[in-house]
């Protein structure tokens, strides 16, 4: 018995002097890499950290250990990376001021989560100091900044001027409009576009324009319903010098569009004594000008759009069947947001990266505030979403837009029985983004980009659809 208890202590004796060289080489191979080095835990705390590093930030490895992460770089990203299970390689890290010893602030950092049984337990961050590395990456971050550059000038231009590929939605209904949209912007046959009031079909008329081979020549609007009848037929046709006592000609609107697009936004409103002569212009592709005897030859496709029911209109007299025929060659019916509520926390993001642009300022969507959103059925669609958002905006004095900057009419609460459409919407979110992640194996970065979302958007929704980052992890480790 004592034989077997000595064997057994000179075996520990053995294991701890095999731990303590081990420990030994490991401390020597860290103080020796020219780069930096460190690792957190779970909770944040600094558990190692190189000599290298210390020299860069100006510190001393004991005044380290044992702190959180935070307390040593202000604004570290260790802890999202924790949060989110994502390896980062070679990211561009700017330091404030005054926070390294030898007073230059960028550095490339690769940052990995280290996982056990599907769970995030540390973090390791390799530090480069190297110029080559930097250098490589600030052409990268020169080129993400240009990349994010013109799309802010997109923003600044409004979302009526967007490219049909940029018009957010992650929702298939409004996936399929855009297909469809594409498809007709190859050709030059007259399209109706049928919606609700505000549910964009002017920003759809305006990218199908720019994805034709028209996409160089001019887009003139007209909204049929907001001109006076007598001043209607000058306007699309124009007219000479002296006619009506007015003085100068003046060019119509398919004269303006000539080479391009006529866009007749609400073109159930014409009046039908204009209804005749706009369906000459449509058969003879002819232009006569109020005043003149010949006429101008015009090369001009036909967008339309309305909110009514033109079909109705043509039984009640209201509406000439033959121009009917002649403007819905091609017809695209665009959903109301109600129908298709998963785009609503992409549109809200889309918003307000706009408003963030144009004010200079950073403002976020609480949580309670998109549940808010996601509640409201939106009669007036996304012109109201923009309209409510923008209201908000200018309320708040906190960097984010809580449930009380939002009209009355959004945050009021409404009965289980209209919340149906709106339960069977999140249901088709939930189910396409767990699909979009599942086809990125679960990298958040990526699934974003794909869904055309911010990441901070996508970690919101994930919380507001009761999907967890954790269950997320288990999930990939178990192989589903």
């Amino acid at each position: 018995m004592h034989d077997a208890q000595c064997d057994k202590i000179l075996e520990l004796e053995a294991q701890v002097k095999r731990l303590r060289r081990r420990n030994l080489i490991y401390e020597k191979a860290v103080s020796a890499i020219a780069d930096g080095f460190f690792i957190v835990e779970r909770d944040g705390t600094v558990v190692e950290i190189n000599k290298a590093y210390c020299e860069y930030l100006g510190i001393k490895r004991e005044e380290v250990i044992g702190k959180h992460i935070s307390d040593v770089i202000y604004n570290t990203k260790m802890v999202d990376i924790m949060e989110s299970g994502v390896t980062e390689i070679d990211s561009l890290h700017q330091f404030e001021e005054g926070q390294t010893a030898s007073g230059e602030k960028t550095i490339a950092v690769s940052r990995m989560p280290v996982m056990d049984g599907g769970e995030v337990i540390a973090a390791v961050a390799l530090v480069k100091f190297s110029r080559y590395t930097i250098t490589l990456a600030n052409n990268l971050r020169k080129l993400e900044e240009e990349v994010e550059y013109y799309r802010k000038e997109l923003r600044k231009r409004g979302i009526a001027s967007l490219p049909l590929a940029e018009i957010p939605c992650i929702s298939p209904a409004l996936a399929e409009v855009k297909r469809l949209a594409l498809r007709f912007s190859s050709n030059d046959l007259p399209l109706l576009l049928i919606g609700e009031t505000g549910v964009g079909k002017d920003f759809f008329a305006n990218a199908i324009h720019h994805a034709s081979d028209r996409g160089d020549g001019p887009f003139i609007c007209v909204n049929c319903s907001s001109l006076p009848a007598d001043l209607l037929e000058s306007e699309f046709f124009g007219h000479t010098d002296g006619v009506q006592g007015r003085r100068g000609g003046k060019k119509g609107k398919f004269e303006m569009a000539n080479g391009g697009t006529l866009f007749l936004d609400e073109v159930g409103d014409l009046p039908l004594a204009l209804q005749g002569k706009m369906l000459r212009v449509l058969q003879t592709q002819e232009v006569q000008k109020q005043g003149m005897n010949g006429a101008i030859p015009v090369n001009v496709r036909i967008v339309a759009a309305t909110n009514q029911d033109l079909p109705r209109k043509t039984e009640s007299g209201e509406f000439r069947p033959d121009l009917l025929y002649r403007l819905n060659v091609l017809t695209l019916p665009i959903p109301p947001l109600r129908e298709r509520p998963e785009d609503i926390p992409v549109l809200a993001d889309f918003f307000l990266a706009e408003l963030n642009d144009r004010y200079g300022r950073s403002i976020t969507l609480a949580p309670d505030s998109l549940a808010a959103l996601l509640r409201h059925d939106w009669p007036g669609n996304a012109r109201e979403l923009r309209n409510a958002l923008g209201r908000a905006f200018m309320l708040t004095e906190t960097r984010q837009i809580l449930p009380c900057h939002l009209p009355l009419n959004v945050t009021a609460i409404r009965g289980a029985a209209q919340d149906a459409p709106q339960e069977s919407g999140l249901r088709r979110e939930k189910e396409m983004i767990l699909n979009c992640l599942a086809m990125y194996n679960g990298n958040m970065s990526k699934a974003a980009k794909a869904l055309g979302i911010h990441r901070s958007t996508l970690y919101a929704r994930l919380a507001a659809l009761g999907i967890s980052s954790k269950t997320l992890r288990a999930g990939r480790s178990s192989g589903q």
